[in-house]
């Protein structure tokens, strides 16, 4: 499976200080997957005390991710 990286992805990358290997490790390894609009997927994992939330497009053994941040709680609404 290939993973790519948007440059929306990477811009906030760096501006919120998120290392690349945890935001695969969120994608082959989530706590939880969403749907999310416009087919994208929600990936959820857990580090300490905050959620790393990984929105992405998966299509046939690609996937990019659009973004992604950390968060206090899980949630199902986004």
């Amino acid at each position: 499976m290939k993973i790519i990286f948007s440059a929306h992805s990477l811009l906030k990358l760096k501006q919120r200080n998120i290392i690349k290997q945890k935001i695969i490790q969120t994608v082959k390894n989530p706590d939880v997957v969403l749907l999310s609009l416009l087919n994208r997927k929600m990936a959820y994992k857990k580090f300490g005390r905050l959620y790393l939330k990984v929105v992405f497009i998966k299509e046939s053994d690609i996937i990019v991710i659009i973004t992604q941040y950390w968060d206090e709680q899980f949630n199902k609404k986004t």
